[in-house]
This record gives structure tokens, sequence and C-alpha cells, in this order.
């Protein structure tokens, strides 16, 4: 007797109550998931106004204030921009010439697109402290804007909060060097009663403008910045949170053929590594981190690791930059 083939069918009944019961499922679990994110987006990017004063915000960011609103870490936003910005210091340094560190406490007033530099006249300038000196004979610049340090010393000098990062690159001009960017490095600390306790803190790019056809004045040309809220919890007094902040913010590994030097104070011969050509260790803050609380550091002085051994749980912007002294 012929059989005829059973057809395929749809779902059944139950099957289609099954289906609907895990979408409902999955739904619900999505919805409570967004709910708590939701409601926990305000405490993560929480805006503060914080009263940088109008000096500084004319030199950082042009602008005519004395106050900015910026947003409280973690910030997410601000790690785009400094994600962004990392890609273009790589950049910046990959195609230099020479690259130097200078540390500062004040802000840098100083943005040249080219400082003045003869061959046949000047000692090759391979150490940020002979490019600072460099600067100040030649190029009129106060020699009070950038401090003349080596490293944390543990000496007991205070170790500066901000930095200048020169990029140079090749240069079309005789008798010049070209800077192809500048990198400032800021960290603020607010603690006064009626400012928003914390640290502010920003990295800032400046450059020749597309637009311009002649070396000048460098520009703003990207950035980002943050502010960290302090490790205690709503803290009275400044000294709960004292031991926050971020230094240093970049170490010179000197080479290693200075040792023959017998410098003092000792301390400062832990820096000299590098095998052939000198390098840095620099951190950027991080959007990301919570807080800039002081971490355990258990090197002995002798290691040079003891000077930026926190840096490790404060910040993911860490570059290792050579000194590239080409010149």
């Amino acid at each position: 007797m012929n059989h005829r083939a059973r057809q395929p069918g749809g779902f059944t009944s139950v099957e289609l109550l099954l289906v609907l019961a895990l979408s409902a499922l999955i739904l619900g679990g999505a919805v409570v998931s967004y709910g708590t994110l939701v409601r926990s987006q305000p405490g993560v990017s929480s805006i503060v106004t914080v009263p940088l004063g109008l000096t500084r915000l004319q030199n950082f960011y042009s602008l005519s204030s004395s106050t900015l609103n910026v947003a409280t870490a973690p910030q997410y936003g601000a790690l785009s921009l400094a994600e962004e910005l990392r890609e273009q210091f790589l950049t910046d340094t990959i195609s230099a010439t020479a690259v130097f560190c200078l540390p500062r406490d004040d802000i840098n007033t100083w943005r040249p697109a080219l400082i003045p530099y003869d061959p046949a006249l000047h000692e090759e300038l391979d150490t940020p402290q002979k490019f600072r000196l460099h600067i100040i004979t030649n190029a009129s610049v106060p020699a009070t804007l950038y401090r003349d340090y080596r490293n944390p010393l543990n000496d007991g000098a205070p170790v500066p909060q901000n930095a200048s990062i020169f990029v140079l690159g090749y240069s079309k001009y005789p008798g010049y060097l070209k800077v192809s960017a500048i990198y400032d490095i800021d960290v603020i600390r607010f603690t006064g009663g009626s400012e928003p306790n914390g640290i502010y803190a920003s990295v800032k790019r400046y450059a020749d403008s597309t637009t311009t056809t002649t070396p000048s004045i460098l520009s703003p040309m990207g950035g980002y910045d943050v502010f960290f809220p302090p490790s205690v919890p709503n803290p009275t007094r400044a000294s709960q949170w004292a031991a926050d902040g971020f230094t240093p913010i970049f170490i010179t590994f000197e080479r290693s053929t200075r040792l023959a030097l017998r410098e003092t104070p000792a301390t400062i011969e832990r820096f000299k590594r590098a095998a052939e050509r000198p390098f840095y260790f620099i951190w950027w803050p991080d959007p990301a981190t919570r807080h800039l609380g002081p971490l355990p550091n258990t090197f002995a002085s002798s290691d040079p690791r003891q000077a930026y051994n926190q840096m490790a749980g404060r910040t993911s912007f860490m570059f290792t930059v050579p000194m590239f002294p080409a010149l």
C-alpha cells in the first residue's frame, strides 16, 4: 500500500510558547542591565566646574574664562580622545629627529615652531639639560620656565608636577630646528574650601596649523582633560588625600657610558641604563582611572623602579620613547 510522504510542518503551539518565554527572559535581562547602566551613568559622567583661572585657560585653550566644566573620572568620552591623542603622539615621535622632555612647575608659555641652532657653533644636544640650556642661551627662554631636573633623586627636592614634550622634526630652514609638536601635560591640585576637591589633569598637543605656509607660534591641535576626585570619599581636610598625585610624568634613562662620571647623589646612577641611545618612560593621566590615590612601592632606592613603580597602578598610558639625539 502506498503512503504519502509526511510534509514538514511549522512550529507547534508548545514550541512557540517556549520560544516566546525564552525571548522574554533574555529581553528582561537586557532591560535590567541597561537600567543598571543608566542609573550608574550620572556617577560616571558627573561634571565639575574647575576654577582654573583666566591665565591658565587662555594659555591652555585660548578661552576668555576663569572656570571650565570638566567631567570627573572615570570618563570614557575623554578616554576616546586620549586614545586618539596616543596614536598622534606615536606618529609624531616615530618621525622625529629628537624628543626632549622638560619638567616645569607652572604653565608653558613658550611654543615655538623654530629654535635657533647652528651645528657649527652649538654643541650636540644629547640630554634634556643641554636642550634646556641651549634654549635659555639662544632663544631667550626664561631660566625659570623649565626646571633643571634629572629624575627623582631622593634628596628632598620636589618632583615637578607638569611637563612639556618637544618633538623635533627635519628642518628646511637653515640655522633652525623645526618643532613638529609640543605636548603639554599639566596636573593641578585643588584643595580650597570653596573649590571642588580633586586633581585636574590634561594633555594638550600644539602644532602648526594646516592652513599656515610659514612657521609661527604653535596652535592647539587636540587633547583631553579629566578631573580626578580624592581617593578618600568626602574628605574633610586636604591632608586626608595629600598622597594622591601623578608623579613622575617621565623618567630619563641615560646612556650607561655616563656611569664613568661618578656623579652625586649616588641615586642618579641607577638611571644610567641605556646601552646606546637615551630614552624616556612617559606617563599620561588615564581618564578611566577612578582616582590618583597612593600605591605601595617596596623597591630599594638603588633600583630605578623605586622612582616610578607607583605609576603602573595609576594609568595605562605609558610610552617608551627614544630621545633621538640626531643633531
